[in-house]
């Protein structure tokens, strides 16, 4: 039992998350200040815990040597051994840790108390240990590592999938939390607009001719291309046409490339959460997406790289592009 005891304490605190100590800390102050004190030095918590386990593994198989031997002076030994070594795996190892590594969140509470008491009662047998373990683990050429407070990015996922199944978080938190995770190893060849789906104008439309597409497209933003689509020279906004006097608005003027604005090209293998940045500090809205020859494959929009954060996101008219 108090091997059991000591096995399961490893366990339970050294397969905790932060998360999870956290989660303790709202439930439990006092109990959560005990668990962060023996977390707070590893090596000196499994020097407590080797020496509480060795103590009573020692002491049972004194008791059970004693008592076999008084049944059977010749064989008592023997049978010592057969019967503590299956019984110390099984009720010493294997359940206490099974339970505490399933557990871990109700049982280091329990644990703590007593295993910081046992730690005090020990403090001089444990600081002599501990300084002989370090003292010699400098001399092998092994350094002193400070314990990562970092969470993997698969653990809190399956945290904030658990928050989400007991309740503390809903679904749409649940969504944007791990968006933001996809949202760091995305490309922007993964969200854009292929070059065959893109709504653009050649430089060379009249203003009339333009006005009557953008009124059927909607669009607010407009690629306006040389000779051909892939050749993008700029972007149109449709407000640019609007402060054009009516008196330039002539079917037979073609001043597009007057009033279209320089397209802001970047790789189609950057990812989206550099893009986005980018975008935001350039107060731009829309970027043309390059291969490695050179070519254009692509747009992308501020809207689509918000969109892979919070969901589709409809406007008045309901369309993909700004």
């Amino acid at each position: 039992m108090f091997s059991g005891f000591f096995s399961g304490s490893e366990t339970a605190l050294f397969s905790l998350s932060s998360i999870q100590r956290e989660r303790i800390k709202r439930k439990n102050k006092k109990k959560s200040l005990i668990i962060n004190k023996l977390l707070s030095r590893p090596r000196a918590l499994i020097v407590t815990i080797l020496i509480g386990n060795d103590m009573v593994n020692i002491a049972a198989s004194v008791i059970a040597t004693s008592f076999f031997v008084s049944i059977s002076k010749e064989h008592g030994d023997w049978l010592a051994m057969a019967v503590m070594t299956p019984l110390t795996l099984i009720f010493a190892e294997v359940i206490p840790k099974t339970i505490a590594i399933t557990y871990n969140e109700k049982f280091a509470p329990l644990i703590s108390v007593p295993l910081n008491i046992f730690s005090k009662i020990i403090f001089p047998v444990k600081f002599l240990l501990y300084n002989i373990s370090i003292t010699l683990a400098k001399i092998i050429g092994f350094k002193k590592q400070h314990a990562s407070t970092a969470i993997m990015e698969d653990e809190f996922r399956t945290l904030v999938d658990q928050s989400h199944e007991s309740g503390e978080l809903n679904k749409a938190e649940r969504d944007l939390i791990q968006n933001v995770f996809e949202f760091n190893d995305t490309h922007a060849f993964e969200v854009m607009t292929p070059l065959d789906e893109i709504f653009s104008l050649s430089e060379d439309v009249t203003i009339e001719k333009a006005i009557n597409n953008i009124k059927q497209t909607k669009y607010l933003r407009i690629p306006v291309y040389k000779y051909r689509p892939e050749n993008i020279v700029g972007i149109l906004y449709t407000k640019d046409l609007l402060k054009i006097n009516s008196l330039k608005r002539n079917g037979n003027i073609k001043i597009i490339q007057k009033i279209y604005r320089k397209p802001y090209f970047i790789s189609e293998n950057i990812k989206i959460d550099e893009l986005f940045h980018i975008l935001k500090k350039k107060r731009i809205h829309i970027a043309i997406c390059l291969n490695k020859q050179g070519k254009v494959t692509g747009l992308v929009t501020m809207e689509d790289l918000l969109e892979e954060l919070f969901g589709e996101i409809y406007d008045e008219y309901d369309r993909e592009l700004m």
